[in-house]
């Protein structure tokens, strides 16, 4: 039989501490019986359907490090039936943030419980653009020297962590 949550934080933090402890049977019982769940892991294509999506944290589980997520941001919307979060999940790795990045959950009443349906987790565009647009000079290629010279010490004081989930 599957835990009960009594609200989509409760199923929310259950779900994120199962993500830690790469425990399958604990995301398990967070996710919908329904077959159209849906998760969108960072850079990947949509995967849809029960076994699809379990199938996909087995194979993340199988090779993935210990990483610790905290919620540092949160909107919820919805009503006594559905939920919405939009989060901002800052991800660790051996005490150093090593990821950001933009999630939205949604939950649904299920069974007298709260179950996810939705996980779509994208890079924070802040942390997410590509070294490909370091050399854009402009559209005539003048008049943007100074700027990249701005942006080439920005980025040397704060490099942009990598993308992890």
């Amino acid at each position: 039989m599957s835990r009960l949550f009594k609200t989509p934080e409760e199923a929310e933090a259950a779900f994120y501490e199962a993500i830690e402890r790469a425990d399958i049977k604990a995301l398990d019982a967070v996710w919908s019986d329904d077959d159209n769940i849906v998760c969108v892991h960072p850079g990947a294509s949509r995967i849809e359907g029960r076994k699809a999506v379990m199938d996909s944290f087995v194979e993340l589980f199988a090779d993935a490090p210990i990483l610790t997520f905290s919620i540092v941001d949160a909107l919820y919307t919805g009503n006594e039936g559905l939920a919405v979060h939009l989060v901002r999940e800052e991800i660790e790795l051996d005490g150093e943030v090593v990821s950001i990045l933009v999630s939205t959950n949604i939950y649904h009443v299920e069974g007298g419980g709260w179950r996810m349906l939705l996980h779509h987790s994208s890079p924070e565009p802040d942390s997410a653009f590509d070294d490909d647009y370091d050399d854009f000079h402009g559209f005539d290629d003048t008049g943007f020297d100074d700027l990249d010279d701005e942006l080439d010490e920005l980025e040397e004081e704060a490099p942009r962590p990598p993308v992890l989930h």
